[in-house]
């Protein structure tokens, strides 16, 4: 692996997914916070994207680190850089939420005086002055949605030549769900496996819950036992499990009249759930329609 995905395919401006709302107002160059309790949101690639779309320099700075988060990095590094006349440059200050106070405040009259763009990227607003606040526009990011994820993902996967099928995407976009960033990760770590069965085992223990669909699918087709099958299901999230069944059985070398009953038994189950009927009953029919009775 010589290159980092998740920097090696750093989306341009027009490939931002995920922020739309963002993305429409913005028709200028200026200081701006970007923030959202969520990792992976697109923080970080959007500053490169503007860097790349306005042809500017980007200076990049990390503040969670003790060399970097105190008034004298401020001072004795931000300031003199800041104050070279060049206007087309950004200061990219990630996790500036870790900044101290009074790194903050110098920060104040650093961005009022200088020549250039700040954007500071944060988890938690409430930790940046409302000092700084006041002078930068302060922009929210929403985890990215599944949609949106597996659209980026795809175009990753056609990139690279991954073979992935649709249901182990899936479960990699479930395990990471609204984190771009660290779903990118682990299809790098997945394409990087040698054998099925690693990739495999390299999704189901992303899921980390244990559920096992091919020992449910086992005790349905092969020993045929109701009440063990539907013993599976016991201690996991129902909705989850039932997913992992539909996609293990699809991607499986199955019969396709197995296949077909998985998937119509699955159909009906999500529409049960969304229906709000009693989870106990919806996995009940679901082990049932399974086994084809």
């Amino acid at each position: 692996m010589t290159y980092i995905w998740a920097t090696k395919h750093r989306p341009s401006l027009g490939e931002i997914v995920g922020q739309d709302h963002i993305l429409d107002s913005l028709d200028s160059m200026g200081h701006m916070i970007f923030h959202s309790r969520e990792a992976g949101t697109g923080k970080t690639s959007l500053a490169h994207a503007l860097a790349e779309r306005y042809d500017f320099h980007i200076h990049t700075f990390n503040a969670s680190s003790k060399k970097t988060r105190g008034i004298e990095f401020v001072e004795e590094e931000l300031l003199p850089m800041s104050r070279t006349g060049i206007w087309n440059q950004i200061f990219l200050l990630d996790e500036a939420d870790q900044l101290t106070s009074a790194a903050q405040s110098a920060l104040k009259g650093v961005i009022e005086n200088a020549t250039g763009y700040f954007i500071l990227t944060c988890n938690d607003l409430s930790k940046i002055s409302s000092w700084l606040q006041s002078r930068c526009r302060v922009l929210r990011f929403k985890p990215i949605s599944d949609e949106d994820m597996k659209a980026r993902l795809l175009t990753i996967v056609g990139k690279e030549g991954v073979g992935i099928t649709d249901g182990q995407l899936n479960m990699l976009i479930e395990a990471n769900r609204g984190d771009l960033r660290a779903a990118v990760n682990c299809l790098q770590a997945f394409n990087g496996l040698k054998t099925p069965s690693t990739q495999n085992s390299f999704l189901h223990s992303l899921v980390g819950d244990g559920f096992d669909p091919k020992l449910f699918l086992s005790m349905v087709f092969r020993e045929k036992d109701y009440d063990e099958a539907l013993k599976t299901f016991e201690g996991f999230s129902p909705r989850r499990s039932v997913r992992r069944v539909f996609s293990h059985a699809v991607d499986s070398n199955a019969r396709i009249e197995s296949k077909l009953m998985v998937i119509d038994a699955a159909i009906t189950a999500e529409r049960d759930f969304i229906s709000g009927v009693e989870e106990q009953i919806v996995i009940a029919n679901f082990v049932r329609m399974c086994m084809g009775s």
